[in-house]
């Protein structure tokens, strides 16, 4: 279902170039291996728990055009960041369904005509990776005999896959098969093909269902969707 060729910053430049003068948002940046990779006009870094130094990193040049912002999403989208707007919106926040859809949520408001946003960890690399629970994943994978579980934890977004198809019917969307599976998701009515699932099932949704619904995830390549969006700037 993917592969590791492509970097998320190779991913997220991609579509940032397609824009003249990009305004950029990461939620969820951790270490900052993906924000310091990619180039905006403008970027914005939002984590309760940054894993570097965000002082030294400001003060650096090659940051003249980063602000970052060390609360929780929840707190950003409804703070200082209420009257923003973005090109390019990345979301690696919490690995939780119900927090992922959240910022989803809040990402659609501020997002500009033609932007585009991307939802990281969509596609658990296996079934101790798909587990709601950090701690419950990591003992899975502990305990689970034959070959080693990746370490890995996307928790359960791969929900919001499922939630996407069904009720966001006039935005396009697919998952990149280029790299770890990355899904882009831009504003054009789609064809949906399958009755939709209710709320409480999407909930109810497991490992398995990735495997067997494919489909679900509309993989494409990074060029193709890469065209698609620049098709709706």
């Amino acid at each position: 279902m993917g592969s590791d060729d492509i970097q998320r910053s190779d991913v997220i430049q991609r579509l940032l170039d397609l824009y003249a003068a990009p305004d950029y948002l990461e939620i969820g940046v951790c270490e900052g291996a993906t924000f310091h990779a990619v180039r905006a006009a403008r970027r914005v870094a939002v984590d309760p728990d940054f894993r570097f130094d965000i002082q030294a990193a400001a003060a650096d040049p090659a940051n003249a055009d980063a602000a970052y912002h060390p609360i929780t999403s929840d707190a950003w989208f409804t703070g200082p960041g209420r009257d923003q707007s973005f090109d390019l919106i990345f979301l690696d926040g919490l690995h939780l369904f119900d927090q992922t859809l959240r910022d989803l949520i809040h990402a659609i408001a501020r997002l500009k005509p033609g932007g585009a946003i991307v939802i990281d960890d969509v596609l658990p690399t296996s079934y101790g990776a798909s587990l709601r629970d950090v701690e419950e994943s990591a003992k899975f994978r502990r305990m689970s005999p034959g070959p080693t579980e990746p370490k890995a934890w996307m928790g359960d977004v791969f929900k919001l896959v499922f939630w996407i198809r069904d009720y966001l019917l006039d935005w396009s969307y697919a998952t990149v098969t280029d790299n770890h599976g990355q899904l882009v998701l831009w504003r054009g009515p789609r064809t949906h093909e399958v009755p939709p699932l209710d709320i409480a099932a999407i909930c109810r949704l497991e490992y398995k269902d990735v495997v067997f619904r494919p489909r679900a995830y509309n993989f494409r390549p990074i060029d193709e969707i890469v065209v698609a969006v620049k098709a709706q700037i």
